[in-house]
């Protein structure tokens, strides 16, 4: 025997919730919105649902259920959005692998199937003309698990729908008989001629062949060089190099940045130096004027000093008058004092050259060594970052090649397993030519009886409302309760027949003694009970009586399987040992909620 032993929601950064359970019944109770449903949402997503149904502000990243098999532990995990379950096994027949959640030989339905003692290649009808397909969880699943929408439904427990007046599929019906009596009716006489039926089979087993053939080939070529890592390590690696690229380039631009920021300085001294060297040109033009100022005062003071030498006259030559004698006065002194003032400036004028110089040359060793910084980090940009970002994004094509191979891998060995299973259903399909199976009356034979002495002592136990007798009607495949079909009952009454259903199914299998289940989820199967109106039409007080005897039953049965049932509020009754699980929507006061760290609305 197996049962749930607990599960496991991975959420957030590093955040692990979990809810132990124990073999038998199981109560998870309190206010709406705390994260009940999310356990039989969990589990319904580790039976294979193809969807989820985990809100995105949870950032529910992984799932998990931790079962105990005859005291052996098997681990099923699904990560969101994935269609693989990783499954870690202590038990025996079951091997740790990757599984799918389709059909095929690595399906996790097989390993639901074998806990229950059943060969994962069982076939079933699926047609009443003999049409065969794969037993599968999910073909039944939905009458082992019932939500909060199914389980309030007008329609038997048994369709695999929602929404009223449906109807049950062949499939499930042969499928409960299959656990029922262990015989799945396959047809085993052909009308058919064999010569021909064996034509046919070979016709397609020869289109299947080559199809699996060209398939082989074109894995061959597609999967060269194919990766001996897994794609989840391809993804992280291809998640670091993303990273790495990114780092490089920001350095790229770091180091593109800074040149430009040196080009800028080498342009600013350029400028520099470039004044510096006009304004010495202009310095050398000024001091070449000061040396010409000088040789002209020289010219003068000498020729003054030659005058000295030249008899003077006393007469002017042209009117005979006399001359005086300040007009022939020497202007040495003031050539040499003019003289002394330019030597003055010339002496300035130098030192002001040599500052200038001093700061070109103080420029230059700049620019230099801003230039030699420069070839230095455009050598890296050359060298190291270009090369290293064109490595990075050759290893990123690289793994993105490697991982895109893994899906073409799947899926050619998808479809490979869908013309193998296709190529059996046709096999099965030609063997089955004029054959008809009556499927209600072996239902019928097998069920109905017992069903319904299930139903009069669940019904009875549970203090249904002026319960007489109830019988199991064939034509909708459900419950009558005092001469009432289920679907004229109110929503809350449905829910209530819906439970005591699921429950008598469960009853009659372990009475057969074939193939159990051994597991049942109830959510919300007393929420809206309320009392039938009276002849005014008046709701009267919620039924209490009802309530408890749903529950005291519960907790009086509860060694026959493991179930869980999830319920705002629980009547009170004795729980005996039975375990309850309460959410409070308090921060003060216990948990919280499903998720941890999680405070909703």
């Amino acid at each position: 025997m197996y049962y749930i032993k607990q599960i496991i929601l991975y959420s957030g950064e590093n955040t692990v919730s979990t809810v132990d359970l124990s073999p038998d019944l199981n109560i998870i109770y309190g206010e709406s919105n705390t994260g009940k449903t999310l356990v039989a949402d969990t589990i319904d997503y580790v039976f294979g649902a193809k969807k989820h149904r985990f809100a995105a502000k949870l950032k529910i990243k992984k799932v998990a259920l931790v079962l105990d098999v005859d005291g052996n532990k098997l681990t099923m995990s699904r990560e969101i959005d994935s269609t693989k379950i990783n499954v870690s096994s202590a038990v025996d027949a079951i091997n740790s692998d990757e599984y799918n959640i389709g059909r095929g030989k690595k399906s996790i339905n097989g390993v639901w199937l074998k806990l229950m003692g059943i060969d994962s290649d069982v076939k079933i009808l699926m047609t009443l003309t003999g049409k065969t397909q794969q037993l599968t969880l999910r073909t039944f699943s939905h009458t082992l698990l019932l939500d909060e929408t199914r389980i309030q439904g007008y329609s038997s427990i048994l369709v695999q729908g929602l929404g009223p007046n449906r109807k049950v599929d062949t499939n499930v019906l042969t499928a409960y008989l299959y656990l029922a009596t262990g015989k799945n009716y396959l047809p085993d006489k052909f009308t058919q001629d064999p010569k021909i039926r064996k034509a046919k089979q070979d016709a397609v087993k020869a289109f299947v062949d080559r199809s699996m053939a060209a398939l082989a080939d074109k894995k061959v070529s597609e999967l060269a060089n194919f990766s001996n890592e897994t794609p989840e390590q391809l993804q992280k690696k291809i998640d670091s190099v993303i990273d790495e690229i990114g780092a490089a380039e920001g350095a790229l631009d770091k180091a593109t940045a800074k040149t430009q920021e040196l080009a800028d300085k080498i342009y600013e001294i350029d400028n520099q130096i470039s004044e510096s060297r006009m304004l010495i040109n202009r310095n050398k033009s000024l001091m070449t004027q000061y040396e010409s100022d000088i040789r002209r005062l020289t010219f003068i003071a000498e020729g003054d000093i030659q005058h000295g030498k030249i008899k003077k006259l006393q007469v002017c030559p042209f009117c005979n008058g006399q001359l005086t004698k300040d007009q022939g006065e020497s202007c040495i002194d003031a050539a040499v004092a003019e003289v002394d003032k330019i030597e003055a400036q010339i002496n300035d004028l130098r030192s002001v050259q040599q500052s200038i110089a001093k700061e070109i040359d103080e420029l230059n060793k700049e620019r230099a060594a801003i230039i030699n910084e420069r070839r230095q980090i455009d050598a890296t940009i050359r060298g190291e970052l270009k090369p290293q970002i064109a490595q990075l994004r050759t290893h990123l094509s690289d793994y993105k090649l490697a991982l895109g191979q893994y899906k073409a891998k799947e899926m050619i060995e998808s479809f490979s397993d869908v013309l193998v299973e296709e190529l059996h259903e046709t096999v099965s399909e030609e063997d089955g030519t004029d054959f008809q199976f009556d499927v209600k009356a072996k239902f019928k034979e097998v069920f109905q009886a017992a069903l319904e002495k299930e139903l009069d002592y669940i019904l009875e136990q549970c203090n249904y409302e002026d319960f007489n007798k109830a019988r199991f009607d064939m034509d909708d495949y459900d419950v009558v309760a005092d001469g009432s079909p289920k679907a004229t009952e109110g929503q809350g009454y449905r829910a209530f027949l819906n439970s005591c259903v699921a429950i008598a199914l469960q009853n009659c299998l372990e009475q057969f003694g074939h193939y159990i289940p051994h597991l049942l989820v109830l959510d919300s199967p007393i929420l809206s009970l309320k009392e039938k109106e009276d002849d005014q039409g008046e709701s009267g007080p919620v039924s209490e009586t009802m309530k408890a005897g749903l529950f005291r039953y519960l907790v009086d049965h509860k060694f026959k399987r493991q179930t869980i049932v999830i319920e705002n509020r629980i009547p009170p009754i004795d729980y005996k040992d039975a375990r309850r699980i309460h959410f409070t929507k308090d921060k003060d006061n216990g948990r919280y909620g499903l998720i941890i760290d999680y405070f909703g609305k």
